[in-house]
């Protein structure tokens, strides 16, 4: 209020001339807010005698309730004009105005005056030069009086917008400046969010819960508590049925709504509802929702605020998301790098069995982990590690997994995959086979809580049980020579389990490897051939792994090639291009500026490429004019697609957009067609290639041979 006195004050004292009037504004505790103005002789001894605090706090109580000027008639018969100010509906001042003498009642003051004052001849001189007025003079001045509070009520309505869109821009780049900093928590954020809008009584999130219900995870206002952690479904009551619509919602005078049955149920009785979907990609996960117990929310405006925020949410939910996904990574990459290390130079069989029992029910934290494992192909023998078991839990379950995975009946097709069984005694089990070369050593069978996500923990274990199988194979064929073989093969099953983008990329590298060393026809480049697989791997963590010096001595150059140094073996120079090519998209323009190879190679992979490439010409004679138009196509062409997949045209063409990584919403605009469209093609792609992901999609085409055209 301190920074809008000095226009209050001015415009005060201009209508104070017009009216002729003395004027003062007051808050709504009877603290003069301004000066006095247009002081009279009468006004004068008023202020002096009888207008208090206490006095104004009389005048206002009774008058609470009135919208527009009015008219009360002081102690001593002066009347005195009474004009409300509101502010976004709401009254916080109060305009004083007089005083006045109506005609004919100058002769009754004078008498009050007598005989309640003594020494009353000043109050009569100042009478005397007050002027009575008709009811219909009264009646103009209180217009103005009126205009007045008008101008003083849409200055500080601007005022307060002012404020509360400074308000709004600091909060809202706080918050992000929070999201940025990875500060910011779901709570602070609807915390802070409630003492900005103090105009609305309650204000919550609620978040999708793993059981497809929503759960209210803060919510902030008086009469709130029992609402938190309560959860709906989508459809049910007034939230649930914003997650059905997926649209702003905004309701008022719901007092007797049955849908706010869920609210009342809590103690909490709305008359204002308003709900603001939050999305996760394309659905909702979420749903920012406030309201009024009190007074109806009106200012429809204000609310559209809270789709800014919910966008906020969606930042934050999803940065937390992103956060908390790349944590669990990068632990378990940490975790498994160790458990590789040593897993692979453990000699001893036994002491394999322990780590995969220990590390997998410490990851899991379940009820219990075994291994039913079988040393020995050729005898009926079958060795148990368990923890958490006991004995008649032993002979029932794994007995029971013993039967299916070494019975001559077994189907070995069900033996390749991860498993999700369950127990005699009701606990969920995922059974991952311990399965190398063909060679099926036993099965890791990790038990379950109830509250469990399978998928949480399935990658996990399931490259655990990649890094024991090949163990026992080396602790079997405990060859030097092949250690190196093992090892590269484990690495690049890892590496299909963590990232299959690269994976595929190494296989594309070790196909490009083998038939351009046999078009050059130079000699065999054996370790070449071996090595190739793990070009994707950091040369620091490969050194772990692989012993043979003449290995890792190409993977060492190949990383001087790829920064722009000179190499001293021409086999790391072949690494370092046919790398650059596949990972820079396969365009061969690429290749042609990479000086630092030796620029007989570099044409000799030219030749190579163009000369596995089949040229298309079209002809055509346009008035007598000859036309040609040339383009190049893979020998993996979309006909494979068509003919071994059976993909129409159009999934061709949404598969080669998903193969270069483009979302729904790109390859719509892409390709001229609806989102809905471009799902409902990508089902059907799915369900041809027999796999459930895109991932899988493109690890399944890859492994065809074909890659999508520049």
């Amino acid at each position: 209020m301190e920074g809008n006195l000095t226009f209050l004050q001015d415009v005060q004292d201009a209508y104070a001339t017009l009216s002729e009037l003395t004027i003062v504004i007051t808050d709504l505790e009877g603290n003069e807010v301004t000066n006095p103005s247009g002081i009279t002789p009468l006004t004068k001894i008023a202020f002096e005698k009888w207008i208090t605090k206490e006095l104004y706090q009389s005048r206002i109580q009774p008058l609470a309730a009135i919208r527009n000027p009015s008219v009360y008639v002081n102690h001593i018969g002066l009347k005195v004009i009474v004009s409300p100010i509101q502010v976004n509906g709401q009254t916080t001042y109060y305009v004083f105005a007089g005083a006045l003498i109506r005609d004919s009642t100058r002769t009754l003051v004078r008498q009050y005056i007598k005989n309640n004052y003594k020494n009353a001849d000043e109050i009569f001189e100042a009478l005397e030069l007050t002027p009575e007025l008709s009811e219909t003079e009264i009646k103009a001045k209180m217009d103005i009086i009126q205009k007045l509070s008008q101008v003083v009520r849409t200055y500080l309505t601007h005022q307060t917008e002012k404020q509360y869109n400074n308000q709004k821009a600091s909060f809202i780049h706080q918050s992000l400046e929070s999201v940025r900093t990875g500060t910011a928590t779901t709570c602070s954020f609807i915390e802070e969010l409630f003492k900005l809008h103090r105009d609305i009584d309650f204000i919550g999130l609620a978040i999708e819960d793993k059981s497809d219900q929503y759960v209210i995870e803060t919510i902030h206002g008086d009469h709130t508590d029992k609402l938190k952690g309560h959860a709906f479904l989508i459809g049910e009551g007034f939230l649930g049925h914003t997650i059905a619509t997926e649209q702003f919602q905004f309701w008022q005078n719901v007092q007797n709504d049955p849908r706010t049955h869920f609210f009342k149920s809590n103690d909490l009785d709305p008359k204002s509802l308003f709900c603001v979907p939050i999305y996760g990609g394309d659905r909702v996960t979420g749903i920012l929702f406030g309201g009024s117990s009190n007074v109806e929310i009106k200012n429809e405006n204000v609310l559209e605020s809270f789709k800014v925020y919910s966008s906020i949410l969606n930042t934050l939910l999803t940065s937390n998301n992103i956060k908390h996904d790349l944590q669990n990574h990068l632990m378990e990459l940490s975790t498994f790098n160790e458990i590789f290390r040593v897993i692979t130079t453990v000699k001893d069989m036994k002491r394999v069995l322990y780590i995969l029992v220990d590390i997998s029910i410490n990851i899991t934290r379940g009820p219990f982990t075994c291994i039913v494992f079988k040393p020995n192909i050729n005898q009926s023998k079958v060795d148990i590690v368990s923890r958490g078991l006991v004995k008649n839990e032993i002979n029932d379950y794994c007995y029971d997994v013993a039967i299916r995975a070494f019975s001559n009946s077994t189907n070995e097709t069900n033996l390749k995959q991860p498993f999700q069984n369950k127990t005699n005694w009701g606990t969920d089990v995922m059974e991952f086979p311990l399965l190398y070369k063909n060679r099926l050593y036993g099965m890791l069978c990790v038990g379950l809580y109830p509250k469990n996500d399978p998928d949480k923990y399935k990658a996990f274990l399931s490259t655990l049980s990649v890094a024991g199988s090949i163990s026992f194979h080396l602790c079997q064929n405990n060859n030097k020579e092949n250690s190196d073989e093992d090892a590269i093969q484990l690495l690049q099953d890892v590496m299909n389990h963590l990232n299959k983008e690269k994976h595929m990329e190494s296989i594309k590298i070790e196909s490009l490897v083998k038939d351009f060393t046999g078009f050059i026809n130079e000699e065999e480049y054996t370790s070449l051939k071996k090595v190739c697989r793990l070009v994707c791997y950091n040369i620091e963590f490969i050194e772990k792994y692989i012993n043979d010096q003449e290995m890792l001595s190409i993977l060492v150059e190949c990383q001087n090639v790829l920064q722009n140094q000179k190499a001293n073996r021409r086999d790391s120079e072949i690494l370092g291009l046919l790398y650059h090519y596949v990972t820079q998209n396969e365009n061969i323009d690429t290749i042609k500026v990479m000086s630092n190879v030796n620029e007989d190679l570099r044409t000799k992979f030219v030749s190579y490429i163009n000369q596995h490439s089949i040229v298309e010409t079209e002809i055509s004679f346009d008035n007598g004019q000859l036309i040609t138009s040339q383009k190049q196509k893979n020998q993996n062409s979309e006909g494979l697609l068509k003919k071994e997949l059976n993909l129409s045209s159009r999934e061709v063409d949404v598969l080669n957009h998903i193969l270069k990584g483009y979302n729904n919403r790109e390859i719509a605009a892409n390709l001229f067609i609806s989102e809905h469209t471009v799902k409902n093609h990508i089902t059907k792609i799915l369900q041809k290639l027999e796999v459930s992901d895109r991932a899988q999609a493109i690890a399944k085409v890859y492994q065809l041979g074909y890659s999508p055209p520049n």
